[in-house]
């Protein structure tokens, strides 16, 4: 049995640095070393190859998380803020595994940093508005079980 021959080695396309040191790494193979930095080639570093989808995700979701968490009663904001700072975890993850543009961690961070903000400001308008409805049921039973100062006494007479 022969071993069938293996494919060649994919190799970068024209124009595409390194992105830990920027050299030109025109011919390397991917999987092989930076010959300037020695980082792994793992990705081309062309416009167009890379996707920073998670990162755009994080940004818009934390932001949502702290403009929508103040106009639902932190009910919408809680979900879009924890989602946010979920995305921007995996953005950060796909940075470090060479799979999205290091340029999508600015995004990322933004989004975190919503995201966190959003899910205290829901957290708290959504505790308040608890709260608030806990004490007008509180004040309305209070009122229906007759609490309250009771009957008013008569005004004392003046005079001889």
């Amino acid at each position: 049995m022969t071993p069938e021959p293996s494919q060649p080695a994919a190799r970068v396309p024209y124009g595409n640095r390194c992105l830990s040191c920027g050299f030109d790494i025109v011919g390397v193979p991917l999987g092989q070393r930076c010959p300037e930095c020695g980082a792994v080639v793992q990705q081309f570093a062309g416009p167009g190859t890379q996707k920073q989808g998670k990162a755009i995700a994080s940004m818009v979701l934390g932001i949502c998380a702290l403009v929508v968490g103040c106009m639902s009663y932190g009910l919408l904001g809680l979900p879009c803020g924890i989602l946010a700072v979920i995305f921007a975890k995996h953005a950060r993850v796909a940075v470090q595994a060479g799979t999205a543009p290091v340029t999508s961690l600015g995004m990322a961070t933004a989004g975190r940093v919503c995201g966190w903000i959003g899910i205290v400001v829901s957290s708290l308008i959504l505790l308040l508005f608890v709260l608030y409805i806990f004490a007008i049921i509180g004040l309305v039973g209070f009122g229906i079980a007759g609490g309250g100062a009771g009957p008013v006494p008569a005004p004392m007479p003046v005079g001889p």
